[in-house]
């Protein structure tokens, strides 16, 4: 009996083990852009997280000796009920296990992008702690692949509150009139998560400035548990709130969802309408030729300091492209490509079995995982014209995988990867 229960654990130990590998993000939430739910629009219109009472106050933050374990509590007031409880951690400097009232709720491989999870089985009415434990390299060999602090971190961490039916995102593709003017598409994505099928109105204002109304309507939607829906409305926009480098122009959008006729959530999303290409070796933003002059992002200079004389752009590793980062630059007109936070130089140019992870099987997932929540969680912001794939000097099956995911999900934008050597896993375009 001893045997059968030493061999029982020693498999638990390597199915925990591996899953934690096969599975970069277990029980997360898709990548999406960052979302405030407020429960009046009167609210939603001051931007302060603060005003909502869908979102919660969390407790000061206790951090263990070695910096490595975080504690925190909040509550979940009665008006929660029936509604999705989420939480965002929008960064940490390795992976990192989520527990809520000391039970293990899910994991990240990958600090360097946003990552949310969906609490509302376990945060019921009444008050929680909220643990997050980084996990070092020793433990988990996917941190051996991006980008690490210099010391244990953890930033941005909300809880929020969405109805059973929910803005799940917000995307936006503008291509340009024979008259300059921009046709924007905007696409809301409504998710459902009632166990039975629920009905809501969807309504969306998108304003040019506070006053001006370029469109404005709504739509009801059906759906049962775990479907999802779109949301599609277009509007013409003039060519002088194209959003350019000369021209930073940002336009508001206002939406709000009603069930049983009475308001579920109201959100306000800051957007760029702009049309970014790659052709014949060309960057073109708004069907104007742009060359491309980029700088590797500096951490320790402001962005103004970084747009000097003869640049337009930076290139930031995700570990560093934060909310606030990325607004800066929309509100600046600075350019920027984001790089996947996967660095693969120390660890060689071998790419034979055991070798460099760009072409080892094993890592598939981890690429095409970090990869797709770079894009995700960051291609809302106009600024954000290209992506880098990682950096590395090898190519191999990850590396091609990756750049064929993005290209299907962002056919217009340039991906690059440093280490290409001319093959096809990189976009050629001018950059200075």
């Amino acid at each position: 009996m001893k045997i059968i229960l030493l061999i029982a654990a020693i498999l638990t130990c390597l199915s925990t083990s591996a899953q934690s590998l096969a599975e970069p993000f277990y029980r997360t939430e898709p990548p999406r852009l960052e979302v405030v739910p407020y429960g009046r629009a009167s609210d939603a219109v001051t931007g302060e997280p603060s005003r909502s009472n869908y979102v919660a106050k969390l407790a000061p933050w206790s951090v263990s000796e070695d910096g490595r374990e975080y504690s925190s509590s909040f509550a979940v007031p009665v008006w929660w009920l029936n509604r999705q409880v989420i939480l965002r951690v929008a960064h940490t400097t390795s992976a990192y296990e989520v527990l809520v009232d000391s039970n293990r709720v899910g994991f990240a491989a990958s600090g360097a992008a946003p990552v949310e999870f969906n609490l509302t089985k376990v945060a019921k009415e009444g008050r929680h702690t909220l643990t997050i434990r980084l996990v070092d390299a020793e433990q988990n060999r996917v941190n051996s692949l991006f980008r690490e602090g210099a010391k244990p971190a953890v930033e941005g961490v909300s809880v929020v509150c969405q109805p059973s039916i929910r803005i799940r995102d917000i995307d936006c593709s503008t291509t340009i009139n024979d008259l300059g003017e921009g046709i924007a598409e905007f696409d809301l994505v409504v998710k459902c998560d009632a166990l039975n099928p629920k009905r809501s109105r969807i309504g969306y204002t998108l304003y040019l400035n506070d006053t001006t109304v370029l469109t404005r309507g709504y739509r009801d939607i059906a759906l049962d548990m775990r479907r999802e829906d779109t949301v599609r409305f277009m509007a013409r926009v003039p060519q002088t709130a194209l959003w350019s480098c000369d021209n930073p122009h940002l336009l508001t959008l206002d939406i709000e969802s009603r069930m049983d006729n009475r308001v579920a959530e109201c959100i306000r999303h800051k957007l760029g309408v702009r049309a970014a290409d790659v052709a014949d070796s060309k960057f073109y933003l708004n069907y104007k030729p742009l060359t491309l002059h980029l700088a590797d992002y500096d951490s320790s200079k402001s962005v103004e300091e970084q747009i000097t004389a003869g640049v337009n752009g930076l290139v930031v590793p995700m570990d560093y492209a934060t909310e606030s980062l990325l607004s800066e630059c929309d509100n600046r007109g600075v350019l920027v490509f984001v790089l996947t936070a996967i660095d693969t130089i120390p660890l060689g140019e071998n790419i034979r079995r055991g070798g460099n992870p760009s072409n080892d099987p094993f890592w598939l997932d981890t690429y095409l995982s970090f990869n797709r929540a770079t894009y995700y969680t960051t291609h809302h912001h106009p600024c954000v014209v290209g992506y880098a794939l990682a950096a590395g000097k090898t190519t191999g099956i990850n590396v091609y995988e990756s750049y064929l995911m993005l290209k299907n999900i962002e056919p217009r934008l340039p991906i690059i990867y440093e280490g290409a050597g001319g093959e096809w896993c990189s976009d050629s375009v001018e950059i200075r």
